[in-house]
């Protein structure tokens, strides 16, 4: 039986490999998965203005994996691809928890502020 599967792909472009992939697994429940880079190099992870992608810590990818879902992974890195062509593979699958995921107060802090229409003010 499969646990988890990341099918990774990679472009060169002036120095810089950037990679992408697609997690899935096989499971009837959510998984937290998490991904490791087997380039030589650093990982560039993205970047949300001057944060790094909440998936990520210290070159390591991990997200909840809900069943028959697949999330999409990107990252570059100066290293060359490797000729296996696995630049990526995972390190480990758990089944997640009801607390696993976005903490509540990230969640709240990262919505748009809210206020009602005009007109519901009129009434």
């Amino acid at each position: 039986m499969q646990e988890a599967e990341a099918i990774g792909e990679t472009v060169e472009r002036n120095g810089v490999t950037f990679v992408t992939a697609t997690v899935s697994h096989d499971r009837g429940t959510a998984q937290v998965v998490r991904l490791e880079n087997r380039l030589d190099g650093p990982v560039w992870p993205p970047r949300l203005g001057d944060q790094t992608a909440p998936a990520w810590t210290d070159g390591t990818w991990e997200a909840r994996v809900g069943p028959d879902q697949a999330l999409g992974v990107g990252y570059a890195t100066p290293a060359p691809p490797r000729e296996d062509g696995a630049p990526l593979s995972v390190v480990s699958v758990t089944r997640a928890g009801e607390t696993d995921g976005a903490d509540p107060e990230a969640v709240l802090a990262s919505l748009d502020d809210w206020s009602p229409p005009s007109d519901a003010l009129d009434r």
